[in-house]
Order: C-alpha cells, then structure tokens, then sequence
C-alpha cells in the first residue's frame, strides 16, 4: 500500500502532463506489480532504490519500517531523508578535507553512518582519519609556527605603535615651535610699535 503511493508521487513528480492514456494505462499496471504486502517486500524496495541502505551505510529500524509500510506520509519522509544521504556525505567530505588541511594533516578515509530509530529520528555518525605524512607538518611543527607567528605579530604590534607615539612627539614639537614662532613674530610686531 506505501509504495504504491511513493510510486504514484514520484511517477506524479516526473510524468510529462502530455503523456498519452495508454503509457498511463501502462504505468499504473507497472505500479500494482511493485505494492508492497509486508516490511521485508518495503525492505528490499528501498535496498534496490537506495544504495546507502542496500550496502549497510544506513539501517532502519524494525518498528519504523512497519510504520512507513503502513503510512505513505512516513514512507514519503522516509525517501526523502535516503535520497540526502548522498549529498550529505558528500558535504561531511569536503568539510573534513577543509578541516583537515587547516590543521595541516592529509586526509585519508571518510565515512558516515546513519542510523534511524523507530521514531524516524537520524542518528548520523562521521569518522575520519587523518594523518601527517612526511610531506605534511606534524601537529608539533604547527604548533611553533602559529606561536611564532603570534609572537612576530605582537612585535610587528609594538613597532607600529612606538612609530605612532614618535610622530605623535614629533607633531606635538612642530605645534610648540609653531607656536612659539608666533609668538616671536608677535613680540616683534610689539617692539616695531613702541
């Protein structure tokens, strides 16, 4: 009954609205061929649509494949949720080769399990192996270089800021002589007039 109604969504979803009445005649007889009677006919649906559950990267629960057999909203969701395992991996992937190069190690295995409970909530779990070959720094050498990095900053830091006190004296010097030489022009404008 459940995979009748995924088979009438997903059909719906990809039929051309100008199909003839024959292929349509066609395809519902095609649809009452895959209904599922029991969880192991649903089962074994999903392993040959979904190669994340076929090959163990994903397991179901008992419980909550009896359910999605029984209600195609919860079988919908089901699908839905299988069909972004894919593209799930694929984005734990690329975040575990970024994380892995910013620390400087190399990459070597991903994987991602997920693991759905009876009631359809998803456990995911990622494991990743890294290492530090001989071309790539070890988590030592890293280390002595982000502190040295931060200490050439604190000394970079403090040069610029001596550099700003000095030009700030050196102004402060120009606005004295400045104004000390005004106030000679005035001291001489006082004698002319006397």
């Amino acid at each position: 009954m459940a995979i009748t109604v995924i088979g009438n969504y997903q059909s719906n979803l990809y039929q051309n609205p100008y199909v003839s009445n024959k292929s349509q005649v066609t395809e519902k007889s095609e649809l009452e061929n895959t209904k599922s009677s029991n969880v192991s006919d649903y089962s074994d649906y999903l392993s040959k649509k979904y190669n994340c559950v076929k090959n163990g990267s994903v397991t179901i629960s008992g419980a909550y494949l009896k359910e999605c057999a029984k209600n195609s909203e919860k079988a919908k969701e089901l699908e839905q949720n299988l069909s972004f395992y894919n593209e799930s991996c694929r984005s734990g992937y690329i975040n575990a080769k970024s994380n892995a190069t910013a620390i400087g190690a190399k990459l070597v295995d991903y994987s991602e399990s997920w693991s759905i409970d009876s009631t359809g909530n998803i456990t995911m779990i990622a494991s990743t192996t890294v290492t530090s070959g001989n071309d790539v720094k070890g988590w030592k050498e890293l280390k002595e270089e982000q502190t040295k990095r931060l200490e050439n900053k604190k000394v970079q830091q403090k040069k610029e800021e001596a550099i700003k006190q000095k030009k700030q004296q050196q102004n402060k010097i120009k606005e004295i002589h400045a104004i000390k030489a005004k106030n000679k022009n005035n001291t001489r404008n006082i004698n002319l007039i006397i």
